[in-house]
């Protein structure tokens, strides 16, 4: 089963967030019990800097033997770009669940996670805090996406990732180089041509 991409050509002034209480931003929320929707927020604050508390939030998913942040942090790792906190978030998967990975470990993980999300449901505000997340990277997420918390729109958040490309971050393509049908060499007899 594939996953699907979400794009957003919505032009409509973005949803701000309300934060979630005992997040991870006050001093207040370390003596708060464990809690994996504030776990999510720990693991992966948003874009920038790695977080020097990330650290301890993955020890702490794996302490807590939390198999609901799988995804959460499958997800993350689409975004790391500190090669520490990478190799952090991959322990803490191997940690919770046996496997190891090689080659490309963001897809390897997803496509596994894709076969086996029944077994690993993530924490009630998953949705929201995918929304947030994609919302980083484009404010134009939330009116797409929004209908989808309220219920309105049936939506697999498993299968809601980010292509890589910001809305309109493609060009439109003008006046291109044609040729032939017999001068298209490149192609096979049998392959789909789209147009």
């Amino acid at each position: 089963m594939g996953m699907a991409v979400a794009a957003a050509g919505c032009t409509a002034k973005p949803t701000v967030f309300a934060p979630v209480p005992g997040r991870g931003d006050d001093a207040a929320s370390a003596e708060l019990p464990y809690d994996s929707n504030r776990q999510m927020y720990k693991v992966f604050p948003g874009f920038g800097p790695t977080d020097p508390n990330t650290f301890a939030a993955l020890d702490e998913v794996l302490d807590q033997r939390d198999v609901s942040m799988i995804p959460v942090l499958v997800e993350t790792m689409r975004f790391q770009t500190s090669a520490r906190t990478r190799e952090a978030t991959l322990e803490t998967l191997r940690g919770l669940t046996g496997l190891r990975f090689e080659g490309q470990p963001w897809l390897e993980w997803s496509n596994w996670l894709i076969e086996n999300r029944v077994a690993f449901p993530p924490p009630s505000d998953y949705l929201n805090w995918k929304i947030e997340v994609m919302s980083q990277i484009d404010p134009r997420f939330v009116p797409f996406l929004r209908p989808a918390l309220d219920g309105l729109i049936d939506v697999d958040p498993f299968e809601l990732v980010w292509g890589g490309v910001i809305p309109d971050g493609i060009p439109d393509l003008r006046d291109p180089k044609m040729i032939s049908p017999a001068d298209a060499t490149y192609l096979g007899s049998d392959e789909r041509v789209f147009g």
